[in-house]
């Protein structure tokens, strides 16, 4: 049943908001919306952001308690949103319902928001969800409750956009240096959709390879510090390679 239930709980990973969202009603079907194939409405730094989610709880699901055995249908009571960690500090949510929990046959809405975004914010933040999933009717145990973690989302912001997206364990991705030109301490992050040894490199203009870094990455999102007084001032290549894939951008450092 566990599979089932974490499956069913995937669909409420975005879950939170004003209570003065309403859901949109042009949604029916069980699920998210916007779903993770859509995603989020982008934001910008400095200005007010607000999107809004539509959750549509089903009343029951199907579960199969042994291997080999029919599956059966159980209700589900509700499922609830219990923690969201990783947003940066200008982000909130809350919901309606205010307790943040979805009853089984439900329509109700979300909403995540922020008053101004930073740009002290911008890079990658892994977000994590975690839900308990409610359901009654089920043969010899009666009622059950699950906990589950959604660790595959993160937040991206830019100074142009902001963006939840969603990774999986081919993820490998890697974003623009911040601030760019590079004239004191920056960093670069990338996504990876499982932990590898990732090679990270830097080329001058002329492709000549001027350092090399090993790095155990985890799944995630992952930080190199770069520092401007490691190069002389100009342009610059760098790129992640995992043994199977190599990303590139460019950066500029002017000290």
């Amino acid at each position: 049943m566990k599979k089932i239930l974490l499956t069913l709980t995937l669909a409420f990973a975005f879950i939170g908001a004003n209570a003065q969202c309403t859901p949109d009603a042009q949604f029916t079907i069980a699920g998210i919306y916007p779903d993770s194939a859509t995603g989020l409405s982008p934001a910008y730094v400095g200005q007010l952001y607000s999107q809004n989610i539509t959750i549509i709880t089903p009343s029951d699901t199907s579960v199969v308690l042994a291997a080999g055995t029919p599956a059966i249908s159980v209700t589900i009571d509700n499922i609830d949103l219990t923690n969201v960690t990783g947003l940066p500090a200008t982000f909130s949510y809350s919901c309606d319902p205010p307790t943040c929990s979805f009853s089984g046959g439900t329509i109700a809405c979300a909403e995540l928001y922020s008053a101004s975004p930073l740009s002290s914010e911008i890079g990658s933040h892994p977000i994590i969800f975690e839900t308990t999933t409610y359901v009654s009717n089920v043969p010899f145990i009666g009622t059950t409750t699950q906990d589950d973690v959604i660790d595959y989302y993160y937040l991206n912001i830019s100074s142009t956009t902001n963006t939840i997206n969603k990774f999986n364990d081919f993820t490998f991705e890697l974003k623009d240096i911040f601030p760019n030109p590079v004239n004191s301490n920056s960093k670069i992050q990338f996504i990876s959709g499982n932990s590898a040894d990732v090679v990270f490199t830097v080329f001058n203009h002329l492709g000549e390879k001027i350092e090399e870094k090993h790095i155990a990455a985890s799944r995630g999102v992952n930080d190199i510090e770069v520092s401007a007084n490691d190069y002389a001032n100009g342009m610059y290549l760098y790129s992640i390679n995992n043994g199977m894939q190599i990303v590139s951008k460019r950066m500029i450092i002017a000290n």
